[in-house]
């Protein structure tokens, strides 16, 4: 299955976001599921075009962590790739090393995520780029759009270039929010999909370039929102 599509991401669209600087209450339950990527068989592995003699993206376990490797075409595109058990409300912490060069990309997880093909899935994506910027997307077919969440700005939190951040994603109820290297960057309301889904993880380029990503210590934890 391939899995990349044209990626509306870019500075265009973060003036009709709304999200929210107001950082909730989170606490942080029971651990569900850890992975240190040793072994395959539980995340989405494979090139794509599988029939090309070069693939646009290569999806695979090595040397211990689930790595992203993708080229965009004439537009920004992405690719992504999910597996694992489906859960409505988690919490998602890993650690994110970007291996190429190029700062003007995406990369990062996704919650949520449901759909039989690639054109029909849908749910949330918490991204960071090289070049320190940050949001929180929909993902609708193989379309990414900030339209209403968390917009597209930059944060000092983001270790920019090639270096290892610390994602946490936080699917809880009808909040959505997300932290790096242990710094709140914002939160949103996620109560267009409240079903369970699986978890993904995403990279995506700006037309002509290449990025490649390596995703290592996952955890999936529990957890609710404290009531005042």
């Amino acid at each position: 299955m391939r899995r990349f599509g044209p990626a509306l991401l870019i500075l265009t669209i973060i003036l009709a976001a709304c999200g929210s600087e107001d950082r909730p209450e989170i606490e942080i339950g029971a651990v569900l599921a850890t992975d240190t990527f040793e072994t395959g068989g539980v995340w989405e592995e494979g090139a794509y075009p599988a029939d090309a003699p070069t693939p646009d993206a290569a999806l695979a376990i090595r040397d211990g962590r689930y790595v992203l490797a993708y080229r965009a075409g004439r537009t920004a595109s992405f690719t992504w790739g999910t597996g694992g058990d489906a859960f409505a409300d988690v919490i998602i912490e890993v650690e994110a090393e970007q291996l190429s060069d190029d700062k003007d990309n995406l990369y990062g997880v996704g919650c949520r995520l449901a759909g039989e093909t690639p054109d029909d899935q849908t749910g949330y994506v918490f991204l960071i780029s090289g070049d320190g910027h940050y949001g929180i997307a929909e993902l609708g077919g193989q379309i990414l759009t900030f339209d209403g969440l968390l917009p597209w700005r930059q944060s000092g939190a983001i270790h920019q270039g090639a270096a290892t951040n610390t994602i946490q994603a936080a699917c809880l109820g009808d909040t959505l929010a997300l932290t790096v290297n242990g710094e709140f960057l914002g939160s949103v309301d996620g109560s267009a999909y409240r079903r369970a889904g699986q978890i993904g993880f995403f990279a995506g380029a700006d037309a002509g370039a290449t990025i490649e990503v390596a995703f290592d210590n996952l955890r999936l934890s529990d957890g609710s929102l404290r009531q005042d």
